[in-house]
């Protein structure tokens, strides 16, 4: 068994771990409440910009180049992760999600490249040698439309210049505090199957605003309208549709952040669990052996008191 020194030293390291655990596990719970809020709260509004997206639709013309389906000679993939670990398999899970569909779709390096959101993902691609066009960081607390402005802008100038014809994102989606999915979108060009299958992810099914899951696809199907477009309608789809592309884009980032931090949460409060289960085992086994040392001081005592005796 163990000395009484090497447990007491366990022991003590066990529970500042605990402690830390602990204070991370209140950040993360408090970071998570304010990114659910916000994730939660934006839904209404992208479930309208992604209805408004689709009445634009029935209007496109062949001088609309987000709506135009090309001939897919090349793909980029945005991919949002975390900055930094301690958020259980939440990276692993987007990770898989990407292998499965470059083997899926036989994908080289030849026609497929990736933009990175957090550092996890930006190591992830130098590991697997895919061709990453760009990498941005520290987006993990709470992203900003305005810090989404850059990332959006550099894939949609890139999408005009035809330097790729899809464009995917593979990203946490929130459900719950214990439950976040990977979810592959198609972002670009824009279609009607894409939007009616986003509406059904983002709509929670259980909690605030689960009612709007009452709201079948077929209802988005709007009838032909003769709407009067001012300015004219090829201008105002360029202009319009970027940005709620760039609305779009920025949802996904909020539903990351709150999945993250959801994660980090729950891994901490796992691990705080498991420091006091450890803590509690080394005390038993500290108390043990501190008593069978008393015991066998006493016997000692004794006998060497008998054989005085004697």
């Amino acid at each position: 068994m163990e000395s009484l020194q090497t447990i007491k030293n366990r022991l003590r390291a066990i529970n500042n771990i605990g402690k830390i655990t602990k204070a991370m596990e209140v950040v993360a719970a408090t970071k998570m409440r304010k990114a659910q809020e916000l994730a939660v709260n934006s839904r209404p509004y992208s479930w309208q910009v992604l209805d408004l997206l689709s009445r634009l639709i029935s209007h496109k013309t062949d001088s609309v180049p987000f709506l135009q389906e090309r001939e897919v000679r090349n793909t980029l993939m945005m991919i949002v992760s975390s900055d930094r670990g301690l958020v259980g398999s939440f990276n692993n899970q987007l990770f898989r999600v990407i292998d499965e569909y470059v083997r899926s779709n036989k994908l080289t390096t030849d026609n497929f490249k990736v933009v990175t959101i957090g550092k996890k993902a930006m190591n992830f691609t130098i590991k697997n040698s895919y061709v990453s066009e760009k990498n941005f960081l520290n987006f993990g607390n709470m992203a900003k439309p305005n810090q989404m402005d850059s990332v959006s802008d550099f894939i949609i100038e890139g999408f005009l210049a035809a330097k790729w014809d899809r464009v995917m994102s593979v990203s946490m989606n929130f459900k719950t505090t214990l439950v976040q999915t990977p979810l592959l979108r198609q972002i670009m060009p824009v279609n009607f199957d894409m939007i009616r299958k986003t509406v059904a992810e983002i709509v929670p099914t259980h909690g605030r605003y689960s009612e709007l899951k009452d709201i079948k696809p077929e209802q988005m199907e709007m009838n032909e309208i003769n709407y009067l477009f001012e300015p004219p309608k090829d201008e105002l789809l360029n202009k319009l549709i970027p940005h709620l592309i760039k609305m779009q884009l920025y949802h996904v980032m909020l539903e990351a952040n709150a999945s993250e931090h959801s994660a980090r949460r729950v891994a901490m409060k796992t691990a705080s669990d498991n420091a006091d289960e450890v803590a509690s085992k080394l005390s038993t086994d500290y108390n043990k052996v501190r008593q069978s040392n008393i015991t066998r001081e006493l016997i000692e005592i004794t006998s060497t008191q008998s054989a005085l005796q004697n």
